[in-house]
C-alpha cells in the first residue's frame, strides 16, 4: 500500500514539473487544442450532422468551451515567437484589433453557451458559426503558416 501511495505522490510532483519548462507557445497552443478536441469539434459533428445531436451533451460541451476559451489568450507574452509557433508580430504591433477579436470570439462563445441551452437546433447552428467565424477573423490577421 505504501509503495502505491509513494508512486501515485511521485506521479503527481513529476506531471506539473515536466510541464513547468514549455515555453508560451506551446502553454497557448496545449490549450487551443484543448479548447478543440475537447468541446468545439464534438459539438462541431452535431452541427455538421455529423453525429447525433443531443441537447444535454451539446450544452455541456458549449459549457466547457465558455470555460476554457479565456485560457490561451493568457499566453502571449510579448517576443513569444519561438518554435512553432505561428503567432504573428502582429499580435504585438495590433494590441487594439488583437484584443477585439479575442473580445469578439469570448463574446460568441458565451452566446453560444446561452444559445445552446434553447435546444433550438438553427439558433445553435447559426451562433456556433459566429464562433468559428471569430476564430477564422483571428486566425486570418494573427495566425501565421505552419512551420
Amino acid at each position: 500500500m505504501n509503495k502505491i501511495l509513494t508512486a501515485l505522490l511521485l506521479a503527481a510532483i513529476a506531471i506539473p514539473a515536466a510541464h513547468a519548462d514549455d515555453t508560451p507557445a506551446e502553454v497557448r497552443t496545449k490549450a487551443f487544442k484543448k479548447m478543440l478536441l475537447q468541446s468545439f469539434e464534438p459539438m462541431g459533428m452535431a452541427v455538421r450532422e455529423r453525429a447525433p445531436y443531443d441537447q444535454a451533451k451539446f450544452a455541456q460541451q458549449a459549457e466547457a468551451l465558455k470555460t476554457l476559451a479565456a485560457e490561451p489568450f493568457k499566453h502571449f507574452p510579448a517576443g513569444s515567437i519561438t518554435g512553432k509557433s505561428r503567432a504573428k508580430p502582429e499580435i504585438w504591433s495590433q494590441p487594439a484589433k488583437f484584443q477585439a477579436d479575442k473580445d469578439a470570439f469570448l463574446k460568441s462563445v458565451d452566446k453560444l453557451a446561452l444559445v445552446a441551452k434553447s435546444g433550438d437546433l438553427a439558433a445553435i447552428k447559426k451562433s456556433y458559426g459566429q464562433v468559428a467565424q471569430s476564430c477564422k477573423t483571428c486566425h486570418d490577421a494573427f495566425r501565421g503558416p505552419e512551420k
